[in-house]
């Protein structure tokens, strides 16, 4: 376990930082003392260097490769295992040489695994990347508007750079050109100034003269026309004043941007339900305004979407009323606003503010029939008001046909004592629900999703994804985040392990391990209860399960309201790259600022970055790099956001539309939880 505390300022606290930086990348690649140059591979005693310092090898060539074991006092050094295409030879118990196969088209990952002869507990894995033949990643460009600025990036995968770009046929829209690039990411930038679909094809040439093309269609709308079309939801989270509010919104856009809905907002001490006009501008590319006009509150947001329009983020942007807040943006699904449709099992979870104005969260389960009558569920939170598998009572009211929102009441009894709370509720479709609280007392908002059971303890036998925000304090909060992963679950021992990364300003603490948790599962609603204790330290949860290795949890006990979500993740080896436009953004802020909304990321192999990995840039706005374990997904690096100083950053590949980020905080920042989706 890695902790960095509290450092001087000034001149002192540079050193200091980037001194943790050396030691915490060091400790990423398996050497504690070493830079990360050369050095490839997962953490542990098992140190895997290369030749080149990265994990890239063109198709047909070699790559050296040698391993060193701390502590290795005989010398017996270590066993090689390759999975996946590609030979080993000149097999040593120090070194080895890969031979990269021929006939790639674009990228492959053969997984490399050195195992220490001394203590075969202990290895390293380093995930191989063979660069083919080139290929361009496939992409569905986003409309663009007449006078409004586009871009987009189009990557390729494999081959040797530099690369040559160029127009190879077709006609791109007047006003858009591609703009000069010898990388593998190439910017396709401008301003229409016409109306109309055009079709065209982008030829990419490597150092080896080999080539790739790729076909593209490109729409222009009208100048008052919106990327977005149809009906939307969102939920979010955020701060008024300083204090923390909720709210959620549901907006039906039309083709020329105009917009109807209804919004629920909820800053402590009042709660807004109202109707609204508004309109929809897009700004370029992915992404653009919402602007919304109420009689008592009329928000304004940023929006930013992935490829297919289903999904993507909103920011609140009301800087003269010192709102600030973001949140999930997705489609709605229409034929599903209907009561009997909500019939079954569901699971949810909202983070927010107690009655104090300290943060807490509330999950549970309930169980729903064809009339909207709560028949049965119990809850667990944290903070003021304390449940305690509390039983619920309630019902959800008929959502409107127009904007899919209802309202739903659950009466916790229990202990504890009772509690009857009030949300607003909004279908994005029959099995997902955005709730957001209509009490002033308790600003807290969510999600409900329907349970696939049956639950039992090898309900966690996958991996699963795990997600916790807390802070102190109320109106200058200092955020306490973790970010880690469940994983080697026992179902018949009951115990599961747990290995977090976390930040609390500038005591960030990397890969706390906490093994052999004690857990059980309830088969009838999905309750799970896992406590683990490491020395003096004891952490309880409380989840709610939605499937397998999936829900949502609190910390009971926990002094920060600590509460999150449980998140499955898909199966590995997990590669530094993913192919695809990603759009970012902070999720359950616990500070008022920054609350960030990157609209367009793309993930890139780590050749130039400094790391042996992977790296992700947002234009000019941000720039990460990180080191991976392939078997975990789990990442370590630095991350850079244009106007702040650069942080430490641990990352989860969850699934590959899906990337979750801990950006760490420093002795006067907090630390933020991003989400970045691809879909």
């Amino acid at each position: 376990m890695t902790v960095l505390r509290r450092s001087p300022t000034g001149r002192g606290a540079r050193l200091y930082f980037w001194a943790a930086i050396s030691i915490l990348l060091a400790a990423c690649s398996g050497s504690p003392t070493s830079t990360p140059t050369g050095q490839i591979g997962t953490s542990g005693p098992v140190a895997i260097n290369s030749s080149t310092g990265t994990t890239l090898v063109q198709q047909g060539a070699q790559l050296n490769l040698t391993a060193t074991v701390t502590p290795d006092p005989t010398g017996v050094g270590v066993t090689w295992t390759l999975v996946g295409n590609g030979t080993l030879t000149n097999v040593t118990n120090k070194s080895v040489t890969y031979t990269a196969p021929t006939g790639i088209t674009g990228t492959i990952s053969p997984l490399l695994t050195a195992t220490s002869v001394a203590n075969t507990a202990q290895n390293s894995q380093a995930l191989l990347l063979v660069q083919g033949t080139p290929v361009i990643d496939p992409i569905i460009l986003f409309p663009g508007n007449v006078a409004s600025l586009y871009t987009t990036q189009v990557s390729v995968s494999g081959g040797l750079d530099p690369f040559t770009w160029s127009l190879s046929s077709g006609t791109l829209p007047p006003g858009v050109a591609l703009v000069a690039s010898t990388s593998s990411l190439l910017t396709i930038s401008g301003t229409p100034t016409t109306v109309g679909t055009y079709t065209f094809q982008i030829k990419v040439v490597d150092h080896n003269n080999k080539v790739a093309t790729v076909d593209l269609t490109m729409v222009v709308k009208a100048t008052v026309a919106c990327l977005l079309e149809g009906q939307y939801a969102s939920v979010y989270s955020g701060f008024v004043g300083g204090g923390v509010a909720v709210g959620a919104t549901a907006m039906n856009i039309s083709s020329t941007g105009t917009i109807t809905g209804f919004h629920d907002f909820n800053p402590a001490g009042t709660t807004i339900s109202e109707s609204f006009s508004g309109t929809c501008a897009t700004r370029t590319a992915n992404n653009g305004t919402v602007q919304l006009v109420g009689v008592a509150n009329s928000p304004v947001f940023n929006y930013a979407m992935t490829a297919g329009l289903l999904n993507g983020r909103v920011q609140l942007i009301n800087g003269g009323s010192a709102q600030s807040g973001s949140g999930p943006l997705e489609k709605q699904t229409p034929t599903d606003f209907v009561l009997a449709k909500l019939a079954g099992n569901f699971a949810f979870g909202a983070l927010g503010a107690d009655s104090g104005g300290a943060p807490t969260g509330t999950v549970g389960a309930i169980t729903v029939d064809a009339t909207g009558r709560v028949t049965a569920g119990h809850a667990d939170s944290n903070g003021a008001g304390l449940l305690t598998d509390a039983s619920l009572t309630g019902a959800l009211t008929a959502p409107s046909p127009i904007t899919g929102r209802g309202t739903l009441t659950l009466i916790a009894a229990g202990s504890g004592g009772s509690r009857t709370m009030h949300f607003a509720y909004y279908i994005v479709t029959a099995d997902r629900v955005f709730i957001a609280s209509t009490d002033p007392t308790l600003p807290i908002a969510g999600f409900m999703t329907r349970q696939s059971g049956p639950f039992s303890n090898s309900s966690l036998s996958n991996p699963g994804i795990l997600s916790l925000w807390g802070a102190t304090g109320v109106f200058q909060p200092r955020t306490v985040l973790a970010l880690g992963r469940l994983s080697s679950a026992d179902p018949g021992s009951s115990t599961i392990n747990l290995l977090l990364d976390s930040s609390d300003q500038a005591t960030v603490t990397f890969t706390q391990t906490l093994n052999g948790g004690i857990y059980a599962v309830r088969a009838s609603d999905g309750r799970t209860t896992m406590t683990y204790t490491a020395g003096n330290i004891t952490r309880s949860f409380v989840l709610y399960l939605d499937g397998p290795a999936s829900g949502y949890v609190v910390e009971p006990g926990s002094s920060v309201g600590s509460a999150g979500l449980l998140e499955a993740q898909s199966a590995g080896p997990f590669g530094a790259a993913t192919a695809g436009l990603f759009v970012s953004g902070t999720q359950f802020p616990e500070d008022s600022s920054p609350i960030i909304t990157l609209p367009a990321v793309y993930f890139t192999v780590g050749a130039s970055s400094g790391s042996s990995n992977g790296s992700f840039t947002a234009g000019n706005s941000a720039r990460g790099i990180y080191l991976l374990d392939s078997n975990t997904g789990r990442g370590v690096g630095t991350l850079t956001v244009t106007g702040f100083p650069s942080t430490t950053l641990a990352l989860y590949f969850l699934r590959p539309d899906k990337v979750i980020t801990l950006q760490m905080g420093t002795q006067y920042s907090n630390g933020v939880i991003s989400w970045l989706n691809s879909d």
